[in-house]
């Protein structure tokens, strides 16, 4: 973290379901040590659960990103929205309509599949979720297997380095720091 532009990045964490179903349950926090990441990591830790249902809108989730980074006041040199989930788009607008409109805004979108219930969501990610320079995905084969996983792609996200599974440029835009973090 100390060697990207600023030494910092700002993050924040959602939960998210439908379409308009997304709950802010970490704060922007700015971390730019082991003191400050220990707080976000608590901090994570701590936040319950809010929303268990309501459909599976990536797309809701990607919009409801891009709008926190907006609202941000002080955006950093690259800006990411992370997304996790265990199942495809089943409400809200397509999710690459919602993806296409994130990387047009200089966003990109990273992925984090659960195969736990459907072993090809990480071909579905590929195609509708990630976007942007350097966009990837990584997926975990199980719902125990998310923490070593989430783990492998922060570490590829902060170095600014595509992931192995997939360096996918799909459209031109600015790069960024880990800006916002979603799971469903």
């Amino acid at each position: 973290i100390q060697s990207v532009s600023g030494g910092a990045i700002a993050v924040t964490m959602t939960q998210w379901t439908g379409a308009r179903l997304q709950v802010q349950v970490v704060p922007w926090m700015l971390v730019s040590d082991a003191a400050s990441a220990r707080e976000l990591a608590n901090a994570v830790e701590a936040a319950p659960r809010q929303l268990f249902s309501g459909g599976t809108s990536i797309s809701g989730a990607i919009d409801h990103a891009v709008q926190l980074l907006s609202d941000r006041a002080a955006n950093g040199a690259r800006r990411v929205i992370d997304i996790s989930g265990d199942g495809t788009n089943n409400t809200g607008r397509p999710a690459a309509e919602a993806r296409d409109a994130a990387v047009a805004a200089s966003v990109v979108v990273n992925g984090l599949p659960i195969l736990a219930l459907d072993p090809g969501l990480d071909l579905y990610y590929r195609a509708n979720v990630i976007g942007g320079p350097g966009a990837f995905a990584i997926a975990a084969s199980s719902y125990e297997a998310f923490a070593e996983a989430i783990v492998r792609k922060l570490v590829l996200e902060i170095a600014g380095r595509a992931g192995p599974e997939n360096p996918g440029q799909r459209s031109a835009g600015v790069g960024g720091e880990p800006a916002a973090a979603l799971e469903n």
